[in-house]
């Protein structure tokens, strides 16, 4: 049995793929034991909602199903890709990609677009001004470097409408009728009101947007206030992002179990909510 099959999920999330060089202890245990969510979590995502509404037209819709919610992100994000080169930038974008024949899933926090070329952001907020530890920088350079491959793949046409189509069941998914009205309400153009041509609308976009970047940016924000607390810069490689995905993969395939961190690295256990309950396996790797 794969992982995806263990955990009862359907996708793979760029999140997931970043938490795995963590703790993916840690990162499976989120998914068997229920995520923690702690106070600091609920205030970067509250920032990055705020964020969202100074670029991104407010669209109130409340899906009520998951075939409203497949459209609500297409939608959104086919209109945020619309607005971006008026706009110079566009948040949230909903992105999708396979990998191995499984589906992987992720939101990219901006793409900024300036001198004819598209680059990629991913924003981090932290409680305080500190610079983040490298092990806190290697996992989010790994979810910013899967965003850009997935980007790629989109864009030099290696998965399509007709990829996405075919491995979400498309034709399959219908809308409620509570859903439908709320689109009506909205004023959104009856050609627009399915989930098929919205998904073109959307790979059109997205496969349209000027040169991709190879610079990868991670803004490091303050919760609090708000401000800059660094900008990190690093230059994308196929090669890396290749062998993240060769790691990553043979969890997902089932050819491993989640592994520990390292004993050298036992540290992060101190701040890992499931650890001396829920988890002690750090120790199995003391002598690897």
């Amino acid at each position: 049995m794969n992982a995806l099959e263990r955990l009862h999920k359907t996708s793979i999330r760029a999140t997931d793929v970043a938490a795995q060089y963590w703790c993916e202890r840690q990162m499976e245990l989120n998914y068997t034991k229920g995520p923690k969510i702690t106070a600091e979590i609920r205030k970067g995502r509250m920032m990055h909602e705020a964020m969202e509404q100074e670029v991104n037209v407010p669209i109130l819709l409340q899906p009520k199903s998951y075939s409203d919610s497949v459209y609500k992100s297409l939608y959104t994000s086919y209109m945020a890709l619309k607005q971006l080169p008026s706009n110079g930038r566009a948040r949230e974008i909903q992105v999708y990609g396979s990998v191995n024949g499984y589906r992987i899933v992720g939101k990219i926090d901006e793409l900024s677009a300036k001198d004819g070329m598209v680059t990629i952001y991913e924003d981090k907020t932290k409680a305080n001004d500190n610079l983040p530890s490298e092990p806190q920088m290697l996992s989010h350079k790994v979810q910013v470097l899967l965003y850009r491959k997935l980007v790629g793949d989109i864009k030099d046409k290696l998965y399509t409408y007709q990829n996405f189509s075919r491995i979400y069941g498309i034709n399959r998914l219908a809308m409620t009728d509570e859903f439908k009205r709320q689109l009506d309400a909205l004023g959104i153009e009856p050609e627009l009101q399915s989930i098929d041509t919205v998904a073109k609308e959307f790979f059109n976009e997205f496969s349209g947007i000027k040169e991709l970047s190879n610079t990868l940016c991670i803004r490091y924000i303050n919760q609090f206030t708000g401000k800059e607390i660094k900008l990190y810069k690093f230059e994308y490689s196929q090669d890396e992002a290749d062998q993240i995905l060769t790691f990553s993969m043979k969890y997902w395939n089932g050819q491993r179990d989640a592994l520990p961190v390292p004993f050298e690295e036992k540290w992060k256990c101190n701040y890992c909510v499931f650890f001396g309950k829920e988890c002690k396996k750090w120790w199995p790797q003391k002598n690897l």
